[in-house]
C-alpha cells in the first residue's frame, strides 16, 4: 500500500469511528459534532483529546455542550481566522490600491490648478476668458478638497484594517498553540511538515530535513504518583527546554499527550543526532523542582526516535519511520536516542 493509500485508509477509519462515536451516544451528526470527533481519532488537537479522554475516564456521558465548546475553542476558531486574514488581506490592498489612486490624483490635481492659476495671470486682461478660467479654478480646487477627504478616510480605514489584520494574526498564533506548554500543536507542526515535504519534492537539489519524536520516559508513573498538576509543571518545563534548542524554522509541537516532535529544516541525520544527543543530555542533568513549593522531583529523561525524509515517501510515511526508532529507543531501556 502506497503511503497516499494509507492516508486515505486512515481517514476512512476515522470516520468511521466518528460516525460509530456520534451513533452511540445518541448525538446529533452535526458539523461542528462530527469535526470534534474526528480531531479526536486523528489525534490532531491533544486538548480535545485530554478533555474528551477524562470525561469518558470519569464515566460521565459527554453533552453536546462540551463538544461544541471543544468545536468552536480549538477548530472554528482557527478556520475563522483563516477566512476573515484572507477577506482583510483583500480588502486592505484594495484600499492601498486607492488611496495610491487618490494620490496620483490629488498630485495631478495640484499640479493642474498651479498651471491654471499661471494661465489666468497671463489671461487676466482678456474679460471673456478670465472668468471661466476663474470658475475652472474654483471648481479645481473644490475637487482637490474631496479628494484630500477621500484620502483621509480611506487612511483612517487602512489603519482599521490592519488593526484588525493584527487581531487576526494574534487569534491564529493562538489557534496554532498548545493551550499547556505554548509550543506549537500538532495542527501547525502537521501544517508545516506537509509544506517542507512539497518543497522537497518539488525541488531539483532539495535539502535534507529530519523529524524527531520525542517521549518522556515514566511519565505515567510520575503523573499517578505526584498527580496531573506536576505532570504538567514537566511538560511545560521540558517544552520550554526543547524549544532553547532550535532555530530558526525549527518547529517543536506538542505531538500527544507526552510526546512532543520536532520539525529540523535544513538539517542531515547526523546534525539531528547531535541534537537530539544534546537535548537529552540537558534534560537528564536538570533537576526537576515544583514550581511554587521547589519541592524536587528528581531527573526526568527522554527517548528519541529521528528519521530523515527520503524522497516522495511523504510525511506519514518519515512520521511513522521516527516512531519506529522511538518504539526501538523505549523498548531498548529508554534515555536513549534512535535514527530509523
Amino acid at each position: 500500500m502506497t503511503t497516499a493509500d494509507h492516508q486515505i485508509s486512515r481517514h476512512w477509519d476515522h470516520a468511521e469511528a466518528t460516525l460509530k462515536a456520534l451513533r452511540e451516544r445518541g448525538l446529533r451528526p452535526t458539523p461542528e459534532l462530527y469535526h470534534v470527533w474526528f480531531v479526536y481519532y486523528a489525534e490532531e488537537n491533544p486538548e480535545i483529546l485530554r478533555v474528551i479522554d477524562a470525561v469518558q475516564a470519569s464515566g460521565e456521558d459527554l453533552a453536546e455542550d462540551t463538544l461544541l465548546q471543544l468545536y468552536y475553542r480549538y477548530i472554528f476558531d482557527r478556520q475563522a481566522a483563516d477566512f476573515l486574514q484572507r477577506g482583510m488581506e483583500d480588502f486592505s490592498e484594495l484600499v492601498e490600491s486607492s488611496d495610491e489612486c487618490l494620490t496620483t490624483a490629488h498630485t495631478g490635481l495640484k499640479d493642474y490648478g498651479v498651471l491654471l492659476g499661471r494661465s489666468l495671470e497671463t489671461l487676466k486682461d482678456h474679460k471673456t476668458v478670465s472668468p471661466v478660467i476663474s470658475e475652472v479654478l474654483e471648481k479645481t480646487d473644490a475637487m482637490q478638497k474631496t479628494v484630500e477627504g477621500l484620502h483621509q478616510r480611506l487612511d483612517r480605514y487602512l489603519g482599521k484594517v490592519e488593526r484588525l489584520q493584527r487581531e487576526l494574526e494574534e487569534t491564529r498564533e493562538r489557534s496554532y498553540t498548545d493551550g499547556l506548554t505554548r509550543v506549537s500543536n500538532r495542527m501547525y507542526f502537521e501544517e508545516q511538515l506537509n509544506q517542507l515535504v512539497a518543497e522537497h519534492d518539488q525541488a531539483k537539489k532539495p535539502e535534507p530535513f529530519c523529524v524527531m519524536i520525542v517521549d518522556l520516559d515514566q511519565f505515567k508513573a510520575v503523573n499517578d504518583r505526584f498527580g496531573h498538576r506536576i505532570g504538567d509543571e514537566i511538560l511545560v518545563l521540558i517544552a520550554s527546554m526543547l524549544k532553547a534548542n532550535i532555530k530558526g524554522r525549527d518547529v517543536v509541537a506538542r505531538y500527544g499527550g507526552d510526546e512532543f516532535a520536532i520539525l529540523l529544516p535544513q538539517t542531515p541525520l547526523s546534525d539531528a543526532m547531535v541534537l537530539a544527543n544534546d537535548m537529552s543530555k540537558r534534560i537528564a542533568d536538570r533537576e526537576i523542582k515544583a514550581k511554587q513549593s521547589g519541592i524536587s522531583f528528581g531527573q526526568m529523561t527522554i527517548s528519541i526516535g529521528v528519521a530523515e525524509y527520503v524522497a516522495k515517501e511523504g510525511g506519514a510515511k518519515l512520521i511513522d519511520r521516527a516512531d519506529s526508532a522511538l518504539y526501538r529507543a523505549k523498548k531498548e531501556g529508554r534515555n536513549r536516542n534512535y535514527a530509523a
